[in-house]
């Protein structure tokens, strides 16, 4: 993988929304996506799925049309590109496994909160 220049390495927001992103290359763009998360405060993690999640929704989206279910749309997907299609398979359990963490962990905390008298 080709490192970015040390001007690329230094770009600001104000660079990226200077950006004309629809005449960026591929690299372009993955450079400004990698920009705006390291420019966030998401942990490595939080970093991680979302870029995930993005990438299935991509993937998803042009077969996620005409009220087709997810099955559907999956299904879809499959006969098209069963190579992509794998791919998203094999992210679905790690996104799911990240929601349920976090839905848990929001759970416990309101529960100690709870048993400590704490109001929200």
């Amino acid at each position: 993988m080709e490192q970015p220049s040390r001007r690329r390495a230094t770009s600001t927001k104000r660079d990226l929304l200077r950006a004309d992103l629809r005449r960026s290359t591929p690299e372009e763009l993955a450079h400004a996506i990698h920009t705006l998360l390291d420019q966030s405060r998401l942990s490595r993690d939080e970093r991680l799925h979302a870029l995930a999640s993005a990438f299935v929704i991509e993937a998803l989206a042009p077969y996620w049309t005409g009220g087709r279910s997810p099955d559907e749309a999956h299904d879809a997907l499959c006969e098209s590109d069963l190579e992509l299609a794998q791919v998203v398979e094999a992210l679905a359990p790690m996104l799911l496994g990240h929601i349920e963490v976090h839905e848990e962990a929001r759970d416990a905390i309101a529960t100690i909160e709870s048993m400590l008298g704490f109001r929200r």
